[in-house]
């Protein structure tokens, strides 16, 4: 290692750093910063930044200083097994080497970064700053550059705490909409046959205020629902996708619909929060599909989307969900993004119950959809997305 100069590192540019990254508001400006100011701060010429894509499970390129632009003429992506990088990020180590060619795991066995420090930050991704020169990094460089890495990292949290809070406020703000929107109509309703009772003596017009008054009732309990639970998902088990939708059916008020359990199979969810699926489901097909509607329940298999047939033993493979089918009018595709949005709440008849059907399934991380069922009415399909779903598996 002999013959290496160390790592300079300013004091004054990391404090300036440090307080225009905890003075951004966005994970790009945060990013930018973070890796424009390596050369003044490291006296370095080379880095850059990954951010973690949970969903591809790689580090993708979200910033680099002009320099690395300038060498590598290609986007890095690092995956499983292919580089150094990916090394520390998994095992949440810092890495430092003055001898890059000796090194085997590189992205690139070619690449003419010869010296290189690799700073994990939590869950978020790395940071890599290099040199085309050999370099030394101390004992105290390397522990402000952990330094570094740490502050990126607290930036990047007070920016998702921010991005969270303003989706919150926004939620609340149609949330508050959709309350007062559904609870004034059945109001008026009452008002007004409650005005003609009394005008007329008629008392079939009460028989339309007890109605607005359920209608009500149904409102206030979602929002019970909400309000003491929210979406969250607590204890997962394996219950059978029947013997749920049987339980569910006697509490969802169908009168006189009809049930049917096509197969069943298992799924890992949270019981308490699935039951409110069913019963949500169950109530939105008797209210637009009337008291004599049919519904179906069953399993989703790959490449067979009917609604009806057995799941045996060798089929559970090939089980990529479930669905609740009805025989009623079905829904327009204008009214789809609202009703199952998971960042909107669904106004009109569908009330509050779509949408927290959107958001239990969400908090799953499950995918919601909906198209037409075999008798033209409407099909509610969950799955999971990537992973089968006979049973849910626990991730």
């Amino acid at each position: 290692m002999g013959g290496e100069s160390l790592v300079a590192f300013d004091l004054d540019s990391f404090e300036n750093v440090t307080q225009r990254l905890m003075a951004a508001e966005s994970e790009r400006e945060i990013c930018e910063i973070a890796i424009s100011e390596i050369p003044s701060v490291f006296d370095v010429a080379l880095g850059a930044l990954w951010l973690y894509d949970s969903d591809a499970s790689e580090l993708q390129l979200a910033a680099s200083t002009e320099r690395a632009d300038e060498v590598f003429d290609w986007s890095v992506t690092y995956r499983p097994g292919n580089s150094l990088s990916w090394e520390a990020f998994e095992q949440d180590e810092v890495r430092t080497y003055s001898e890059l060619d000796a090194e085997r795991s590189q992205y690139n066995a070619d690449s003419p970064v010869s010296s290189e420090i690799i700073l994990p930050i939590d869950d978020y991704g790395v940071i890599n700053i290099g040199s085309l020169a050999a370099v030394e990094f101390d004992d105290e460089t390397i522990r402000l550059a952990r330094m570094y890495a740490t502050h990126v990292q607290a930036a990047l949290q007070k920016a998702e705490r921010e991005h969270d809070l303003r989706v919150q406020r926004d939620r609340m703000e149609r949330f508050i909409g959709v309350v007062s929107h559904d609870l004034r109509n059945p109001i008026h309703v009452v008002k007004g046959r409650l005005e003609l009772a009394r005008q007329t003596g008629e008392l079939s017009h009460l028989e339309d205020a007890e109605a607005g008054v359920a209608r009500m009732e149904t409102l206030i309990d979602d929002l019970l629902t909400l309000a003491r639970e929210g979406y969250t998902v607590d204890e997962r088990t394996v219950v059978a996708l029947g013997t749920l939708a049987e339980r569910t059916w006697g509490m969802a008020r169908t009168g006189d619909a009809t049930l049917t359990v096509e197969a069943s199979i298992p799924v890992f969810g949270d019981e308490t929060r699935l039951k409110q699926v069913f019963e949500n489901l169950f109530r939105n097909a008797a209210d637009h599909a009337g008291e004599d509607v049919t519904v179906w329940v069953g399993p989703i298999v790959e490449d067979d989307t009917a609604e009806t047939g057995t799941v045996g033993e060798q089929d559970t493979d090939r089980v990529t969900g479930f669905y609740v089918a009805d025989d009623g009018p079905g829904l327009s595709p204008d009214k789809l993004a609202d009703v199952l949005s998971v960042d909107r709440l669904s106004t009109g008849d569908s009330g509050l119950g779509l949408s927290i059907v959107a958001q239990i399934t969400d908090a799953h991380g499950w995918d919601l959809s909906v198209t037409e069922s075999r008798a033209g009415g409407a099909r509610f399909e969950i799955t999971d997305g990537t992973k089968p779903v006979s049973p849910f598996h626990s991730w």
